[in-house]
């Protein structure tokens, strides 16, 4: 008996849990002591590395992260779309943590280009895997929070890699993730450092967005790039002047677009009626749109004003001003021979079956109470995102026109960010941003003008 007893205390502990149990402990930890724990001994490794089914890296995975399977797949085909998702576990859960690693790295940008690359690309993906939002409920009037977001802004907010010098291949990256944390990032208190450097991004998009050589037939006088897709860089300036004017306007004005990662899910936004009616279109929206002094938008492109012309420095001057209104729009699906103005030809190719390309009309009305029509569609992209195309008509003719793209997912609270310009598109021809979102009826921000 005694010599039993000395068999089994000289077993190691790890050798009498029975293995099953083993896994569901392991289950409850993080990626990085599963790296840790599989070091301590060969039993260690086969528990960790060893398995086929990848239960623990599933649990493990799905303790920190939304389930991928749930996810919305707006890019895959339609026999994509109604297959199952294999899910790489481990490859998966390895792969997000050596982004968050190598994010938080300080080493010279230059030195870990690749690394950060990868970190920018991962972190995309979890954002674009974030769960959509479920339908409220008495029980559950607002969505629950998605795991995906909530890693990533942690993530986010502790690397600032978002903050540090890039390289031109991370450009477009950094920049799509810019647009949808939308400066919530930079809430809070400002110190003098700070202000500066916000009154120099603004500058940088101001100077941008009103640059006139950014709006031609190739990019299709909106901000995407010559192979159609959309044009991160563009819509993060857009952005930026949007809710910089915002933030010196009187309290009255403070209504900013919902903003942060958690509302650029899909189905976030409010009073979606589902159906046909994929994108969430119909129903009352209100749109922030800016614009420069027409004088000025000339003097800034083509003239020798400060340096000029397009020298950044011209927005340095006190005196300069922008407009920015609140418009409120409402909108309803129609078929497409029911336009009357925009109406594309030919009409745009539908990529997956579950999101035709819609088409809407409405009107617009402003402060004064004067309404204009609007009519429009809206589409998914090659590059997966959402697009939006409308025009605003008076006594029946079009004099305005908006591209936007949505910053987020299909229905998301965020809404969509562009720009307007002319029905002409003549040179010289003004330009300006709008910012697009849904609101419930009875709970809609005053409109206004603030000149």
């Amino acid at each position: 008996m005694q010599t039993l007893l000395d068999s089994i205390t000289t077993v190691p502990l790890l050798h009498r849990i029975p293995p099953e149990l083993s896994a569901r402990i392991l289950s409850f930890c993080e990626a990085r002591d599963l790296a840790r724990f599989s070091q301590t001994c060969a039993l260690a490794r086969e528990l960790v590395y060893g398995t086929e089914d990848q239960y623990i890296w599933r649990e493990v995975f799905l303790n920190t992260y939304d389930d991928p399977r749930q996810a919305l797949r707006i890019c895959a085909t339609d026999d994509e779309s109604s297959s199952a998702v294999c899910v790489n576990w481990k490859s998966e859960l390895q792969k997000r943590t050596q982004a968050q690693l190598a994010a938080l790295r300080t080493d010279d940008p230059a030195e870990i280009a690749n690394e950060r690359k990868h970190s920018l690309e991962t972190f995309l993906t979890v954002i674009l895997e974030a769960l959509p939002a479920r339908n409220p409920t008495p029980f559950e009037p607002q969505p629950q929070p998605s795991l995906n977001v909530m890693w990533l802004d942690r993530v986010l907010r502790e690397s600032r890699i978002l903050d540090a010098s890039y390289l031109r291949n991370e450009a477009r990256l950094c920049a799509r993730l810019r647009s949808y944390v939308g400066l919530t990032h930079d809430d809070g208190e400002l110190d003098e450092d700070k202000e500066i450097s916000l009154g120099e991004r603004r500058t940088k998009s101001r100077s941008y967005v009103y640059d006139l050589r950014n709006y031609h037939m190739e990019n299709n006088w909106g901000p995407f790039m010559v192979d159609g897709s959309v044009n991160w860089e563009h819509i993060e300036h857009l952005i930026n002047v949007v809710l910089m004017n915002l933030r010196e306007l009187p309290g009255m004005w403070m209504k900013k677009p919902p903003l942060g990662l958690q509302v650029t899910r899909a189905f976030t936004a409010p009073a979606l009626r589902g159906g046909e009616d994929w994108a969430g279109v119909e129903g009352t929206w209100r749109r922030y749109v800016c614009f420069m002094d027409y004088r000025d938008l000339f003097a800034f492109n083509f003239s020798n004003v400060a340096s000029g012309p397009r020298s950044p420095t011209f927005f340095d001057d006190p005196r300069f001003r922008e407009a920015t209104r609140l418009i409120e729009v409402k909108l309803s699906l129609v078929p497409r021979d029911k336009l009357r103005h925009l109406r594309p030809h030919p009409e745009p190719k539908t990529h997956n079956a579950l999101y035709p390309t819609l088409y809407f009309a409405g009107i617009s009305r402003g402060v004064t109470g004067n309404e204009s029509n609007v009519e429009g569609n809206v589409r998914i992209g090659l590059d997966g995102t959402v697009r939006w195309q409308f025009a605003t008509l008076y006594d029946g003719a079009t004099q305005w026109t908006s591209q936007g793209a949505q910053i987020g997912g299909i229905g998301c609270a965020s809404g969509v960010v562009g720009n307007w310009t002319t029905s002409l598109h003549d040179q010289g021809d003004p330009v300006g941003p709008f910012w697009l979102f849904k609101c419930e009826e009875h709970n809609a921000p005053n409109l206004a003008d603030f000149t």
